[in-house]
């Protein structure tokens, strides 16, 4: 086994907890240090090894999160705002251009028409 693999585990660990949290707000690295019961500056240590910051895992992970929201055409940007922990659509909106440059109502269009491209063929 590599060395990094422990620390890809926790950053996978770091994204679980963060998923279930999001719904609640920006978590914070205390709070979920204390959930995984690993100090909050060996935490920091460990992510860092693995070339990762605590806020770059929460922006990566809200944004996965988003994507996977945005694909359910009957959630409204407020919905998927308060899904991921933001206060209204306009913070979620400012957010998501952050990360990919384009409004969430944008990528919400293109996703519905890469699904509509992806239809089952028969035969």
């Amino acid at each position: 086994m590599e060395a990094a693999d422990p620390d890809q585990a926790i950053v996978a660990t770091v994204r679980a907890g963060l998923r279930a949290r999001l719904s609640h707000g920006f978590p914070r690295l205390s709070e979920l240090a204390a959930d995984l019961d690993i100090p909050m500056r060996t935490l920091q240590r460990r992510l860092a090894a693995a070339g990762m910051s605590y806020s770059s895992i929460v922006d990566s992970t809200r944004f996965q999160e988003a994507l996977e929201h945005l694909r359910e055409p009957t959630l409204s940007l407020s919905e998927i705002a308060t899904a991921l922990g933001y206060s209204d659509a306009a913070h979620f909106t400012r957010a998501f251009r952050r990360w990919s440059g384009k409004a969430p109502s944008e990528v919400r269009r293109e996703l519905e028409c890469d699904s509509a491209r992806e239809e089952p063929r028969l035969g």
